[in-house]
């Protein structure tokens, strides 16, 4: 199989060193024509009105992948565009839902990080997550929640360091969530219903347009859920406002104003499942070893931006973004779960913990678009600077029980942790940011362009902590991130790229290091891609494909019989070829599908007294392939039907790679109604086969998240 050949086979020694992407890009570039003589056109971009459910849009820019205004095929990295119309279809309700259906990318929705993402072989810290365009400094799994996705217009996700663009903790990748925006234009009123399996229901009501004509308009958009899971006595709840008002102060001058509000709570709320002799046992899936009197989950999110941009004339444009985030985290529960030789349960680290956390910051961009000795040329530059404080109250994670595996005998938070609660701050941090970068395109030729982008970060941060006496560190970071590429158009619809680029991010999640660990070094990572961008067959089609390896050094990892701690390893490696395709031959039939398979590995590891050696290891929740495909079928205008097979192969709950959990595959399937031009029905079956499969497992290797089993839904979405 070529892709076992070219990534998974070791004895290949595959490396995507610099030398090798020049040669591999000459041989592309000197086996195409010079001119477009019998070259296609480019397909019309979609019409706004229109549904636009592409996998790839290669016409559609991406502000997440570049600050240039450029599209994604002028882009030399690997990008995708989720639209909204495209989740909706797909049935996604979640960020974590709709991320997984992209080419190389697991999630989990683990309690203490709710936005596990994995992609290109690296976790958590190593994908940042954007609202709206802004990171959330020291560490990505800080601020990542569920999240509905019905107040988003779309999902952008670029692959690969993205740190040129987004600072550090972007060695992955970086996904941006882009709110609905209000517009001049009619919207409708939109409403939407879902009631599923565990009396669970999801509500979405938006609208939006003009408040004065080529004065001012907004848009509103609310959503709810109230569900409930397999899980004994789980039942959660999501709610989320976003509002903005664009104001034309003049023909060349805009201000948008945006607020945004969530918030979540569970009862009860699932930590995971003991395995038992390293395996998942179907009978103990529905069992809550977090099932006490006095738990507690939620979080309370505000954001607040200011967006101003002044475009003069063609040629300049200057946008500013002036952002707050105040968000409190809150939990109590009991976390950790081990099953006994003598077929008990030892459930234990009662925690009760908060994060208290702000953010505000302004970001300045200017755009120039013109020539340089006659040469078109896009530059961009810009600086950033914001400031992060960060208070945490936790009680230390006491309390050990003894249970019946199938039937947890009751017990308050007070019993199991001894009353031991949270109380003083034990951490205050504060981090004090400033950046300045820039990025360039620069079209030697009408086919050939070459990208440019430079960044330098500064962050001083400062830990106070309180556990028995004040004691104060702080570490000063600096550090310069690049991204350098081709882009080459074969014909106006088919190019190819390769680019060069880097990240950091730090040896642990900087608001959480402990005061022995406040001093650790930053990671590094380095990546080399090459890649094809196509849409053919008159815009019926896009496929893309692209090969990287990326190095990344002074690698931590989380100790695994100490959570808090961090242990230096050394180094890690992932190198892989994605692939995506879409088809919409004819109006009835369409098809998405990707797949990706990375070889990733702990090239040094060694840690430890005595050392303990994982070198060769795979690192945990970094599966060898992943593969989506769907199929999308309308016999009539007001019918169609529809299934999405998702495949993930075996993953590991440890670095020690003695726990494996197996691969699994899930089929799901759905039927749409259109009742009228403003109402459509839907129905949804998840999980068809019922398959019984984990998507996280805990580094000490002892329990697993459980994925839902078979679930149903009916929907209806209605626009006036």
């Amino acid at each position: 199989m070529l892709l076992n050949h070219f990534v998974m086979n070791p004895e290949n020694n595959w490396k995507l060193k610099s030398g090798h992407i020049a040669v591999t890009a000459s041989i592309v570039l000197m086996s195409t024509p010079l001119a477009y003589a019998d070259a296609e056109t480019l397909p019309e971009v979609t019409v706004a009105s229109k549904k636009d459910t592409r996998i790839t849009p290669l016409d559609m820019p991406s502000s997440t992948a570049s600050r240039l205004g450029v599209t994604l095929q002028e882009i030399p990295a690997s990008v995708e565009v989720i639209t909204k119309d495209a989740m909706q279809e797909r049935g996604d309700r979640t960020v974590t839902e709709a991320v997984a259906k992209a080419a190389g990318f697991t999630t989990a929705v683990t309690p203490g990080t709710p936005g596990m993402i994995s992609t290109r072989g690296f976790t958590n810290n190593a994908v940042a997550w954007l609202y709206n365009g802004v990171r959330v400094p020291g560490g990505s799994g800080m601020s990542a929640r569920v999240i509905d996705i019905a107040n988003f217009d779309r999902i952008e996700i670029i692959k690969g360091p993205a740190g040129v663009l987004h600072g550090e903790g972007s060695v992955g990748g970086a996904i941006n969530l882009i709110s609905r925006e209000p517009s001049f234009n009619k919207q409708s009123l939109d409403i939407d219903y879902t009631f599923s399996s565990f009396d669970s229901h999801r509500l979405h009501v938006g609208t939006g347009g003009a408040i004065n004509d080529d004065v001012a308009a907004y848009r509103v958009d609310y959503s709810g859920s109230r569900f409930g899971t397999n899980v004994d006595k789980e039942r959660g709840s999501l709610d989320r406002f976003t509002g903005s008002v664009l104001f034309k102060l003049s023909d060349t001058t805009r201000l948008t104003l945006e607020l945004d509000k969530l918030y979540d709570n569970t009862d009860n709320i699932y930590f995971g499942t003991p395995l038992v002799d390293g395996k998942l046992k179907r009978s103990l899936r529905k069992v809550n070893y977090n099932d006490i009197s006095g738990n507690r989950y939620e979080s309370d999110t505000l954001w607040v931006r200011a967006n101003l941009e002044w475009t003069p004339n063609e040629q300049w444009e200057v946008r500013n973004q002036l952002y707050y985030y105040d968000s409190y985290r809150d939990w109590r529960n009991v976390e950790a779960y081990a099953y006994n030789a003598n077929n008990t349960v030892t459930r234990s680290s009662w925690g009760d913990l908060d994060h208290d956390h702000q953010l505000l910051g302004n970001r300045f961009e200017v755009l120039h678009k013109g020539q340089i000795a006659g040469l078109e040329n896009r530059f961009m530059i810009g600086a950033d600077i914001n400031r992060t404080d960060f208070k945490n109250k936790r009680n230390g994670f006491p309390g050990s029980q003894i249970i019946n595996p199938y039937d947890p005998q009751d017990s308050s938070f007070d019993t199991g942790s001894g009353g031991v609660y949270k109380g003083t701050d034990i951490r205050n941090v504060s981090i004090n940011q400033w950046s300045l970068f820039m990025d360039d395109q620069l079209a030697l030729t009408r086919q050939l362009k070459l990208v440019l982008g430079l960044r330098y970060d500064q962050f001083d941060t400062h830990w106070k902590y309180t556990t028995t006496s004040v004691a104060r560190e702080s570490n000063k970071y600096e550090f310069v991130s690049f991204r350098a590429g081709a882009v080459y158009d074969i014909t106006p619809t088919l190019t190819t790229y390769a680019s060069f680029g880097s990240a950091v991010e730090p040896g642990g999640t900087i608001l959480l290091l402990n005061r022995d660990q406040s001093q650790l070094d930053l990671t590094t990572a380095r990546q080399a891609e090459v890649g094809i961008k196509h849409a053919f067959w008159g815009g019926k089609g896009e496929w893309t494909a692209a090969i990287y390896e990326i190095t990344k050094k002074n690698v931590f990892v989380s100790d695994p019989n100490n959570s808090a701690n961090r242990l230096p390893i050394g180094q890690q490696s992932s190198r892989g070829i994605e692939l995506s395709l879409g088809l919409r031959p004819t109006t009835q039939w369409q098809l998405d599908a990707n797949i990706a398979a990375t070889r990733a590995r702990y090239d040094e590891y060694s840690t430890g007294v005595p050392p303990v050696d994982f070198g060769g290891n795979q690192p945990p929740f970094v599966p060898d392939y992943v593969a989506n495909l769907g199929i999308r079928y309308l016999p009539s205008s007001d019918w169609s039907i529809g299934s999405w097979i998702r495949h993930v192969d075996k993953t590991y709950a440890n670095d020690a790679n003695t726990v494996k959990l197996p691969a699994y595959t899930t089929i799901d399937l759905s039927a749409d109604y259109k009742i009228n031009k403003m109402v459509n029905l839907s129905f949804r079956i998840r999980n068809l086969t019922d398959e019984l499969y984990a998507t996280y497992g805990s580094t000490n290797g002892r329990q697993a998240i459980i994925a839902a089993p078979r679930t149903f839904e009916v929907s209806v979405n209605m626009k006036f």
